[in-house]
């Protein structure tokens, strides 16, 4: 629990990023009114600005950032008129890595009325190495993408795994390649040995990621918490969320539990920025309603975190659907219909 009011920055960035921000912020005003100290700034970045002035995420602002606010809430970044992506690296990856984020949390809770409800599944994701740090090269005939990995992020994120998976009594699964990755997913693979022996209380197995996609597919019920490098756990877990519904269902959390700066976590819903259907009201807001509710539990407020939560089970228990779940409400009126449960 912080003992100051909470600074959130909010960057909807492109695309239907901010459509289902729209549906965020009036999140923000609830917990306020019902008490919790919360200050927020609106900031401009993503692909009309990157056009407009040709900055990304000045340095300026990425210091204010990092040293004057808490946590991030993020709506999605890309768009086609900037064709490689430059603006997005540049905003998301580099808070990501620069402010260390680490852990990234992706849980699968099916909602009511889906298939394979019951089901309680939770990828734990390196999020600032692998095969996503941007090194390589391109040349004639040839092109070279590097995957980095170092020991303090790998044990970060799997000594977080663990916890997890002792607190909820479940069993944890390493996902990995070492049979043919063997310096990058070997490292993983003796990093999650030593964590096994000093947690004995957790039933942990290491898995072939080829073999467990398969096993997935067939019946997730036997696993709970995934632990996986930056590239696997992005795969696994956009797999896992076509259990909850789709990519419009699945929230995220990232975060960094050293707690290197003032600024140590971002929200963000796990779909992208959907250049096709933006503007269009086809978005489905709740992955990012959910993301806000992880939000509110990192900060402390388990409360809201628990009612935004509820809201959105009852929404859908009681019918509420966008398009891309056999529905018909616009991003808007989804939003409508999971704030007309929560309470006063």
């Amino acid at each position: 629990m912080l003992d100051h009011a909470a600074r959130i920055a909010l960057i909807p960035g492109d695309g239907a990023g901010p459509e289902v921000m729209a549906e965020a912020v009036p999140l923000l005003d609830w917990a306020r009114a019902r008490g919790r100290r919360l200050e927020v700034e609106r900031l401009p970045y993503g692909a009309d600005h990157y056009l407009a002035t040709g900055e990304t995420l000045p340095e300026a602002a990425y210091a204010a950032l990092r040293d004057g606010c808490d946590a991030i809430l993020f709506g999605a970044v890309g768009d086609p008129r900037v064709p490689d992506g430059r603006h997005a690296e540049e905003i998301l990856l580099r808070l990501r890595q620069g402010l260390e984020l680490m852990v990234n949390f992706r849980p699968c809770r099916p909602l009511p009325g889906l298939q394979r409800e019951g089901l309680w599944l939770e990828v734990y994701r390196e999020n600032t190495e692998g095969a996503y740090c941007l090194q390589g090269s391109t040349e004639p005939g040839r092109a070279v993408d590097l995957a980095v990995h170092t020991e303090p992020a790998v044990r970060r994120l799997l000594e977080a795994a663990f916890a997890r998976a002792r607190a909820r009594s479940c069993p944890l699964t390493l996902a990995h390649k070492a049979n043919v990755l063997k310096h990058g997913h070997g490292l993983w693979v003796r990093v999650f040995q030593e964590l096994c022996a000093a947690h004995p209380g957790v039933t942990a197995r290491g898995m072939h990621a080829d073999a467990l996609l398969c096993a997935l597919v067939q019946d997730p019920s036997p696993f709970g918490v995934i632990a996986a490098d930056n590239y696997l756990g992005d795969l696994i877990s956009d797999l896992t969320a076509a259990f909850a519904g789709g990519m419009g269902t699945a929230p995220s959390l990232s975060w960094a539990p050293h707690r290197p700066f003032r600024c140590a976590v971002l929200a963000e819903p796990v779909h992208g920025s959907a250049p096709d259907i933006a503007g269009k009201g086809l978005a489905n807001p709740v992955g990012m309603i959910l993301s806000t509710a992880l939000l509110f539990r990192h900060l402390g407020w388990e409360s809201e975190a628990l009612a935004v939560e509820a809201a959105v089970a009852a929404a859908m228990a009681s019918g509420a659907r966008t398009r891309d779940l056999g529905g018909s409400l616009s991003t808007s009126d989804m939003g409508t219909a999971i704030r007309g449960h929560l309470p006063g």
